[in-house]
């Protein structure tokens, strides 16, 4: 059975990722994106079946948040060589961006797991959207949680082998983690590719449609 986010019309769920996330970018508030983030959840939890799924994949995000937080604290200190306000300055500075990305997260996620790609395509073309617009929105917003996927898998592969979270407090480590993502990443780039071409997407004359089963 469908869940009342499934039943949505695609429209207004895309009409509803694209202001919520211009506002999540446009406000620098805590508290303000604080209750955008907590009002996100909430709507996962209500409207959809799939908040588990999108629970997992957030926490994996998260565990890159500490090393965003270090980035905002020195970068704080080396403008003003002093630990103090640049530990706070930081602290804020790296509150504000985690909150913004935890919320474009959720919402992409949303979306994502409510919506056949076909029927977003169906949409945006009723909208007039050129062909290649379309194609290319999908495929970014399908995209994204396929990398964090990917960048979970990676991760857990790596500690089987005996990484340790630790270690990357070290940038040099990263190697064990970053070059299979990238690798993994470019293959899926290139087999969408291909699957894009074989179905005719980039013919002029005949480009391929999609249509209803």
């Amino acid at each position: 059975m469908k869940s009342l986010a499934e039943k949505a019309p695609p429209g207004l769920k895309l009409v509803f990722l694209f202001a919520s996330v211009a506002a999540a970018l446009y406000f620098n508030n805590l508290i303000l994106l604080a209750a955008m983030n907590a009002a996100m959840v909430i709507v996962c939890v209500v409207f959809s079946d799939t908040f588990r799924e999108i629970l997992s994949v957030v926490r994996r995000v998260a565990l890159g948040f500490p090393f965003l937080i270090l980035i905002f604290v020195i970068s704080e200190w080396v403008a003003m060589r002093d630990w103090p306000a640049a530990a706070a300055a930081g602290l804020e500075g790296a509150a504000v961006f985690i909150l913004k990305i935890h919320f474009v997260i959720w919402a992409n996620l949303f979306l994502v797991n409510t919506t056949e790609p076909r029927d977003m395509v169906h949409t945006l073309r009723k909208l007039r959207a050129p062909r290649e617009l379309c194609i290319m929105i999908v495929i970014i917003l399908r995209f994204f949680p396929v990398m964090l996927k990917e960048a979970a898998a990676v991760y857990q592969a790596q500690r089987a082998r005996g990484f340790k979270f630790r270690r990357m407090l070290n940038p040099s480590n990263w190697l064990p983690l970053a070059v299979p993502l990238v690798v993994n990443v470019m293959k899926k780039s290139q087999d969408l590719a291909i699957t894009l071409e074989l179905k005719g997407m980039f013919d002029a004359e005949q480009p391929g449609t999609v249509r209803d089963v």
